[in-house]
């Protein structure tokens, strides 16, 4: 994430997370579940702010891996979501330097790609593909709209992940384009769900 918007969270954070938790985790992402059918592991929701995805993951039967660069946001969703199998860390892309390669069988970056500037995606997106199991799956989502001087965006070409997914060998399963469901004007969100492209002998 860049480390120009977690000062916002940390400002923000209560009032945030107030509105991340007003939207259930089923409704955010539904569109994922079918995708996800049965597949149980380890997963790591990367940019967790106010735990409700890592919460909604962890009654799905995943254990999971949380991490958030903002203190406040750690705190706010360790509160709100006690007592489930979530590991909280303070950790950010592009690096995410304490976890081990081939350690998930999900990774959910949600709303944390605008965070991310252009020439730290490349970077961020062999990294997530690095984390990843043998058919694990990667889902993305990025909102496109106007930027808020305290959290700093930056655009998010469709094309730009498509291109990153094919360098690294990743199978496109899924995209759609979807309102902001918080009824915010002008607010498109894109998700992605993909996978490692099988090898073949």
């Amino acid at each position: 994430m860049s480390h120009g918007a977690i000062p916002g969270y940390e400002k923000h954070a209560e009032k945030l997370s107030d509105r991340y938790e007003s939207v259930l985790f089923e409704k955010v992402h539904g569109w994922l579940l079918p995708i996800l059918g049965e597949k149980r592991g380890r997963a790591l929701d990367i940019g967790a702010g106010s735990g409700r995805d890592a919460a909604g993951l962890s009654r799905l039967g995943f254990r999971v891996v949380a991490v958030e660069p903002s203190g406040r946001m750690r705190s706010e969703g360790q509160k709100r979501h006690p007592g489930l199998s979530v590991e909280w860390i303070d950790s950010s892309l592009p690096a995410l330097s304490s976890l081990k390669k081939g350690s998930f069988d999900l990774i959910l970056a949600s709303a944390v790609w605008m965070h991310l500037s252009p020439s730290d995606r490349p970077r961020a997106f062999q990294r997530m593909v690095s984390l990843l199991n043998p058919g694990a799956i990667l889902a993305i989502t990025m909102k496109d709209g106007p930027a808020d001087a305290e959290f700093p965006t930056y655009p998010v070409p469709v094309g730009e992940v498509e291109l990153l997914a094919r360098e690294n060998r990743m199978e496109i399963l899924f995209f759609e384009n979807q309102k902001d469901l918080l009824g915010r004007n002008g607010i498109t969100w894109f998700h992605f769900a993909m996978r490692p492209q099988p090898i073949r002998p």
